[in-house]
């Protein structure tokens, strides 16, 4: 009888990402990010949400008005990937790989870049955020880190992570610890 895993380690770190995603109080766009050292290891792990001492209440940081930097979400939410930057349990962060829920925008390709992750692998782009997907993969691609979707990675963690993505969308909120009915 041979001993195997039940899941890959790129379900397994798209999966950590997918639960970070559940984290975040975004209710436009959840993201999670996870980052994994080159032997498998997790470093660290972020979801999308606001700065710590800032208050999730307040309806300021949750508007949608882009033109207007002061009532616009976006001048407020750490990304996911930034946040797993920050939340590193080890340093240096050199040659590991970050899985993203999302394709990261062009700020957090620079901080990828920054602190020496060597590989993306992300679950999902947006199609309308065409130009800064163009921006963040110029830099990145100059910068030799390796992009892959993990569907052309490894078709079945894709598809793992979609039904385990998927669930935690069904099953909404936990409300005082109890899992909905």
């Amino acid at each position: 009888m041979q001993n195997t895993p039940l899941i890959p380690w790129h379900s397994m770190f798209m999966g950590v990402a997918l639960l970070a995603a559940a984290r975040s109080k975004d209710s436009r766009k959840r993201n999670g990010a996870c980052i994994a050292s080159p032997d498998n290891k997790i470093m660290g792990v972020g979801y999308n949400g606001l700065p710590r001492g800032c208050d999730d209440n307040d309806e300021t940081y949750w508007s949608d008005v882009d033109e207007d930097p002061l009532r616009s979400r976006h001048s407020y939410i750490v990304h996911a990937e930034v946040n797993a930057i920050l939340n590193c349990v080890v340093l240096p962060l050199t040659g590991s790989t970050i899985y993203a829920t999302q394709f990261p925008c062009p700020r957090c390709a620079q901080s990828i870049i920054q602190v020496g992750i060597r590989r993306v692998v992300f679950l999902e782009q947006k199609a309308h955020q065409a130009a800064s997907i163009q921006a963040a993969n110029k830099m990145l691609a100059d910068a030799g880190v390796q992009v892959l979707s993990l569907d052309e990675l490894e078709q079945p963690s894709a598809e793992w992570c979609g039904k385990l993505d998927e669930f935690i969308r069904q099953t909404g909120p936990v409300v005082h610890g109890t899992p909905p009915a």
